[in-house]
């Protein structure tokens, strides 16, 4: 999967996982673990791992000015903090939100940085 795409799924996912976050919260519904918490990590920490090789690599070949190494790797894991916690209503939203924010903010400064 080329850069662009990889970083529109995971920018996606973190979406998703923000909205389920909220459902959470508001309805105080609990989430089966191994049927629908488990396979939600699962996909973003593939998304995340993909993501993450993949921006790293375009960062040697092509150095940016405002993205650097340690922002993709922590980005990488704020995108796994989230869809790990995203079914949990009682995560602290600050912290949900905040990596969550952080983590997408990362992806839309590398999509620019792809577009320039």
């Amino acid at each position: 999967m080329a850069l662009r795409e990889s970083t529109i799924a995971l920018h996606e996912l973190i979406e998703e996982a923000k909205s389920i976050y909220a459902h959470h919260r508001e309805t105080k519904e609990a989430a089966d673990f191994f049927n629908t918490v488990k396979p939600f990590a699962d996909r973003v920490d593939e998304a995340a791992d993909q993501w993450e090789r993949e921006a790293l690599a375009f960062l040697q070949e092509q150095p940016q000015k405002y993205v650097h190494t340690a922002q993709i790797v922590q980005a990488a894991d704020n995108a796994r903090r989230v869809g790990a916690h995203a079914h949990f209503f009682d995560t602290g939203k600050a912290k949900f939100i905040q990596s969550a924010d952080s983590a997408l903010y990362v992806l839309e400064s590398l999509q620019k940085g792809m577009h320039a």
